[in-house]
Formats: C-alpha cells, sequence, structure tokens
C-alpha cells in the first residue's frame, strides 16, 4: 500500500506538483500518449484498480446493485461504498461518464454488460431471444439514459 511522507511538501510546492500532473494530462491528445503516461506513472496493482473504481461508478449510476457490482467485478462492499459516496458527493465520476455516453464504442460496450447481466441475473432470462433483451433493456435506441 503507497505511503504519504510525514514530511509534507509546502503547499504552494505541492499544489503546483498537483496543477502540471492535470496540465500533462489535459495535453496529452492521443490515446496511446494517454496509455503509455498512465502505464509509466501508477503501479500494476493501481492499473487493476482504477478501472474497476471508474466501472463501478459507470454501474451504479446505471442502477447495478452493491451485490451485482461486487459479484461481477470481484470487489469489495468498502470499495463500492467508497465509490458511491464520491459519486454522490463530487461531479467527477459523473462528468467522465457524460462524457464517454457519446461514444460509440462505450455505449455498444456497456450495452453487452448490461445484456449479460440480464442474463445471468436471471435463471429463467437465460434463454431468451438477444433482440427481445436489447428491446427490453432499451438498447435498440441510440442512448443509454
Amino acid at each position: 500500500m503507497p505511503q504519504i511522507s510525514r514530511r509534507p511538501l509546502p503547499k504552494h510546492i505541492q499544489e503546483k506538483m498537483d496543477n502540471s500532473l492535470y496540465e500533462a494530462v489535459s495535453l496529452l491528445k492521443k490515446k496511446e500518449e494517454v496509455i503509455q503516461f498512465i502505464g509509466d506513472l501508477l503501479t500494476k496493482t493501481e492499473k487493476v484498480m482504477i478501472p474497476k473504481r471508474f466501472a463501478i461508478a459507470i454501474l451504479l449510476s446505471k442502477g447495478w446493485t452493491f451485490e451485482s457490482i461486487k459479484d461481477r467485478l470481484k470487489v469489495t462492499q468498502s470499495t463500492i461504498t467508497s465509490v458511491a459516496k464520491t459519486l454522490e458527493l463530487s461531479g467527477g465520476y459523473r462528468k467522465a461518464i457524460e462524457k464517454l455516453e457519446k461514444s460509440e464504442n462505450f455505449r455498444e460496450f456497456w450495452q453487452e454488460i448490461e445484456r449479460l447481466h440480464f442474463r445471468t441475473s436471471s435463471q429463467s432470462q437465460a434463454f431468451v431471444d438477444e433482440e427481445l433483451i436489447k428491446k427490453k433493456l432499451g438498447h435498440d435506441k441510440k442512448t443509454l439514459v
């Protein structure tokens, strides 16, 4: 687990470091550049957990239950609770989700996840025609919302 030094930096220096990071991320325009930067920046564990946390936020915003998220993503109740609290109190997750929802690849991927969840959450629905599931979940429309 990462630890923060007991000897903190002066606040103005910490703020400049933070701003440099945020600016660097915002200046990276190509997906490959972002992937390389994130790959260099994060530990192996962080590379697994950060996308999971974001997926939790997406699933919560889509109305999934804690239990379903826990089962599908193999995360703890406390991780889901932490993300849920942040999702409720802050706007960062919501803004990113709103922007992603406009992406066709994102929409198709999460619709596929929702259909899989629908099939696996109810044994009686396991052999229902894919088109019926799409219609029931509203996936025949152009938006997830």
